[in-house]
């Protein structure tokens, strides 16, 4: 019966492989110019047609009862398309740490619009549903795709880039989640932004030079977030010091993460890691977005 139709959506984490912070924008946002790789840490979604509404159920990682829905702010906004005469099931396996730079909320809505454009048969095109996931939130139309990607604007204009090469991931995510507001409230401006930093990492990466993406790593928010919270900056020193390629704080923090060559190399930094008691996660890089699967 149609009532019973569902279906699976595979929702990745991301990194910052470079963020550049260039200055506020008369809208209130920041103008930003950052380098964003997929990783396959991965939130779950499964869709199920129901007769009206939205219905939301979690399990995994705990959600704050006070943190705001990302995906109740995607249904409103579908319903202003006039797009919800159906309803949705939806049961949410968390897995991505909330408050970690890694993006997680992000990649739910990104896998939520287009399992539902897909599971109710809406008919929107990747130009709506691009448009509606900018409105949601700046890093959301980087997840429809994913991969590695460079973002300008407030985070919301992605141009994709040839895929990095692969590499292990140790991600390093400390008990304490930080505000991406906050971060950005803290954040001093340059008088002269590193407007070329990008563009130098990117070809880095377009030349798949492992060594030369490592040593082109950066992130402004370090500024703010390493001396604001010591366990942070213990983490990436940590990293630092051990058998990786290059640490980084990945977006506004508060998990730092590793490249590595091989996973032996990234499970070591991880052990490094866990004495300072963060929970860890040793995943590949890939060059998908959100992923759908197992309609019926």
């Amino acid at each position: 019966m149609a009532l019973s139709r569902a279906l699976r959506v595979r929702c990745p984490a991301k990194i910052n492989l470079g963020l550049w912070i260039l200055g506020r924008r008369p809208d209130g946002y920041h103008e930003i110019d950052t380098i964003m790789q997929s990783v396959a840490l991965e939130d779950e979604l499964l869709l199920t047609e129901s007769s009206g509404g939205l219905t939301l159920t979690t399990r995994g990682l705990p959600i704050p009862k006070d943190a705001p829905n990302i995906l109740e702010r995607a249904w409103a906004l579908l319903a202003q398309e006039g797009k919800t005469s159906r309803g949705v099931r939806v049961l949410l396996t968390k897995r991505i740490p909330i408050g970690g730079g890694l993006g997680g909320g992000s990649s739910d809505a990104a896998g939520f619009l287009l399992g539902v454009n897909r599971l109710l048969g809406l008919g929107l095109e990747d130009r709506a549903i691009h448009s509606i996931a900018a409105r949601i939130g700046s890093d959301v139309p980087f997840f429809l795709n994913g991969g590695t990607a460079r973002a300008t604007g407030r985070g919301e204009q992605v141009r994709h880039l040839c895929p990095a090469p692969p590499a292990w991931v140790v991600l390093a995510t400390p008990p304490l989640a930080i505000s991406t507001t906050w971060a950005y409230g803290r954040t001093k401006i340059r008088l002269t932004p590193g407007r070329g930093g990008a563009s130098i990492l990117a070809a880095a990466i377009g030349r798949r030079d492992m060594h030369a993406i490592a040593s082109h790593l950066h992130n402004d928010f370090e500024d703010v977030v390493l001396p604001e919270f010591g366990v942070v900056a213990r983490l990436r020193r940590a990293l630092e010091e051990s058998d990786v390629l290059g640490s980084l704080l990945s977006g506004s923090g508060s998990t730092v993460f590793g490249l590595a060559r091989t996973q032996e190399e990234a499970q070591a930094a991880a052990r490094t890691a866990a004495t300072l008691g963060a929970t860890l996660h040793v995943v590949r890089t890939t060059e998908r977005g959100v992923a759908l699967a197992g309609l019926k």
